[in-house]
């Protein structure tokens, strides 16, 4: 560390010290942690004597509210029989003191209504064709719904205030005959017996019903008010049925406690009995005074013998560090002298086992200058080659400069240069962002494309993989890592690309020159089907000979036909140039399709092949090029009648989809395709005569051709086939193109 100017070394401490030190806390360790564990042990005794004992309690606590819960639903179905018979008021009133019922009602199936009710001073009465209380029927409306759908079942309501305020438990009970029985349970009995069990200066016993809600507690508010304290860890516990011991924070008496706590099965009452943790602690806190001056008498013990063992310890070490100083100064000759006095034998081994590692490490010296020797001719005679750089990106090491790394540079000429100073002008700022962002971020570089100049200034290239170095105090110190010559493969990279141009630029020249040639074509065999269509239509006589009228015919339909191939062609050529332009216009669907029905009558009678056309009512128009759908339709149907048998029907259907875009299907009952004919239809200048004899003449450009003038339409062409079943195509036209009636 520096301060002002002037370097400060770090305080050194002596081996004698440092051993002092250890042991004394290495000794006392165990003193601690046993004077902890005596503590730890009297607590955790108390906290299981406590846990037996509270849940002792609690259960038989659970069990005397069980037997009265029992008494009070016998004496709650003898008085309903009494009160049902009209036995004398006394009979039933001695029986309901006993477990402290304040009234108890039965309406019949009439709705009437006989109670027998108890005042304070003990004087039963019975009264006939009372009501019951609205409000009382309110709360007490989801036990009485379970009561009637299990009748003579006694159900236990939560505790609420009755009309004179007093917390009150009503047993619930539905007889066959419908009628319904409900008694007032005053909770005089559970306070008391609640309030008997006391010990210590705050333990005490606590019960709630099946709601969560105080029964008895010494905190008299929160019994007469009925508290809710269902959100306390025990009496959520308890309604859940669970039975054990845990512990929680007491919001009455505001401290941590300790509870055993159970439930009655049937009913749902929970009992606790807590007691604050701080009471445990102060009976477990009188061993601490004796457990400190055990603790203070081994702490001074452990001292002593501290001192004296890391002294006698101490001797040896030293003596190997002064030697492990010669060492690392460079002497690899220093030795510890043996001890002529008592040792302990693991010191003794010490000493012997560093003078053995100090001659092993004069060997292991003597071999790596061997090693570093034979690596780097190893490396130098290596095809890749090996690299570093400094901080600042400056060559300061290579393996194999005088075969590959620099094309004949010496090193000497290279050290100290950067590689974007060898590059020269080969490579762009573009170029060098990879490799400068992992200079710059310290990162790892990997697979840099790197060109650089050889002696003979002819431009050379190399893939550049380096990791960042670090010294020990982590600074960055430059990179190191590998290269390799790439210079053959990057021309022929380069002679690949030249010549997949060359064919590129061939095909363009191809296509562009058929595009331009389509006019020149056509119009002669134009001319010819004219001419031809005008001597058949014998339009300036007759010709004078049958034959001639059959050569005439000849001559139009090779036309028809070679115009037809030539079209297909020229227009193929036209898509790929990119310079077919739809011409768009509202199109009728129907009126295309008649249009290619009546091009393509002749082929069909030859063929005995039936034309059939379904239109679905109120078709859309369709925007598009007329010429364009008209050879689709054109090439599908011809396609339909070329690979259909003899007297077949072609079936062409046009509706719309549920997107309100056209639909165009051509279906025949031909000789169909397998997946391999398909593959073959959809390829250009490919037909499927490889699998069926062809019929007819042809480019093989019919599919191909539909679905790249669909492509430019915006929309797609599906094939469905089965051979010896037949074809289905779909145009599917996007709704786009859909001309709407206005």
């Amino acid at each position: 560390m520096d301060t002002g100017g002037k370097k400060i070394s770090p305080k050194k401490i002596r081996l004698h010290h440092l051993l002092f030190v250890g042991f004394t806390l290495i000794s006392t360790i165990p003193v601690f942690f046993l004077a902890a564990w005596a503590q730890k042990t009297a607590i955790e005794n108390e906290y299981s004597a406590t846990e037996d004992k509270h849940l002792l309690l609690a259960k038989n606590l659970t069990g005397a509210l069980d037997r009265y819960a029992r008494d009070a639903e016998q004496i709650f179905r003898v008085s309903a029989q009494y009160l049902q018979t009209k036995k004398s008021a006394e009979q039933i009133g001695d029986l309901m003191k006993i477990v402290n019922f304040n009234h108890i009602c039965i309406t019949d199936k009439t709705g009437r209504v006989f109670s027998i009710n108890t005042d304070q001073q003990g004087k039963t009465s019975i009264k006939n064709n009372g009501h019951l209380s609205q409000d009382m029927l309110a709360k007490l409306s989801l036990d009485i719904e379970r009561a009637k759908l299990l009748p003579d079942h006694v159900f236990f309501s939560p505790a609420f205030h009755n009309s004179h305020g007093k917390p009150t438990i009503y047993l619930i009970k539905s007889d066959l005959d419908g009628s319904l029985v409900i008694g007032g349970l005053e909770t005089d009995y559970i306070v008391d017996i609640g309030q008997k069990i006391s010990f210590g200066k705050l333990g005490h016993a606590a019960i709630v019903d099946h709601k969560g809600q105080v029964l008895s507690h010494p905190n008299s508010l929160w019994q007469d008010e009925i508290k809710d304290i269902s959100d306390i860890r025990p009496v959520s516990l308890m309604m859940a049925a669970q039975t054990g011991v845990t512990t929680f924070y007491s919001p009455a008496i505001q401290a941590d406690m300790i509870a055993g706590f159970t439930s009655l099965p049937k009913i749902g009452w929970g009992v606790m009995i807590p007691q604050p943790l701080s009471e445990l602690e102060e009976r477990a806190n009188g061993v601490k005074t004796a457990v400190v001056i055990i603790t203070l008498l081994g702490v001074m013990a452990a001292a002593l013998v501290s001192w004296l063992l890391a002294r006698y310890l101490s001797m040896p070490m030293q003596a190997v560090v002064h030697a492990a100083g010669d060492v690392a100064s460079g002497k690899l000759n220093a030795r510890v002298p043996s001890f002529h006095t008592f040792v302990l034998k693991e010191a003794n081994d010490l000493v012997h086992s560093f003078n053995s590692m100090v001659n092993e490490l004069e060997k292991v010296e003597r071999r790596l200058r061997t090693s570093e020797e034979r690596f780097r001719e190893f490396a130098s005679t290596a095809s890749d080659w090996l690299w570093e750089t400094d901080e600042k990106g400056r060559i300061v090491w290579e393996s194999a400069s005088k075969k590959l790394g620099y094309r004949g540079r010496k090193f000497t000429d290279i050290q100290g240069m950067t590689r974007q100073e060898l590059a020269g002008d080969a490579m762009t700022s573009e170029d060098w962002y990879p490799y400068q962002q992992a200079i710059d971020d310290r990162e790892e570089i990997k697979d840099f494309h790197y060109k650089y100049r050889g002696e003979n200034g002819k431009i050379y290239h190399a893939l550049i993989n380096g990791i960042p170095l670090y010294d020990d105090e982590g600074k960055y110190k430059g990179h190191r890592g590998s290269a390799s010559d790439i210079t053959k493969r990057k021309k022929a990279e380069y002679e690949l690309k030249k010549a997949r141009d060359e064919a590129e630029r061939a095909n363009r020249s191809k296509s562009d020159f058929l595009a331009n040639m389509s006019h020149d074509l056509r119009t002669p065999l134009t001319a010819i089907i004219g001419f031809s269509d005008i001597m058949l239509g014998k339009t300036f006589g007759k010709l004078g000979h049958p034959r001639y009228e059959e050569y005439a015919r000849d001559i139009h339909n090779s036309g028809t036909l070679l115009i037809s191939l030539i079209n297909d062609i020229l227009d193929l050529s036209k898509i790929e140039a990119g310079k077919y332009e739809l011409t768009e216009e509202p199109l009728e669907i129907k009126e295309l399709i008649e249009i290619s029905f009546r091009q393509l009558e002749l082929m069909a009678e030859s063929s005995q092949q039936n034309l059939k056309m379904e239109i679905s009512p109120g078709l859309p128009n369709l925007k598009g090029d007329k010429r364009a759908v008209i050879q689709i339709l054109n090439n599908l149907i011809s396609n339909a009648i070329k690979y259909s048998p003899e007297q077949g029907t072609i079936l062409v259907q046009a509706a719309t989809k549920e997107d309100n875009g056209l639909v165009i299907t051509v279906e025949d009952t031909g000789m169909g395709m397998s997946e391999q004919d398909l593959e073959c239809a959809m390829q250009a200048f490919d037909q499927t005569d490889r699998v069926h004899p062809r019929k007819h003449e042809g480019t093989g450009l019919g599919l191909f051709l539909c679905h790249s003038f669909m492509k430019l339409f915006g929309g797609n062409l599906k094939v469905a086939s089965k051979v010896d079943v037949g074809t289905k195509i779909t145009l599917f036209f996007p709704s786009s193109r859909t001309i709407h009636p206005t």
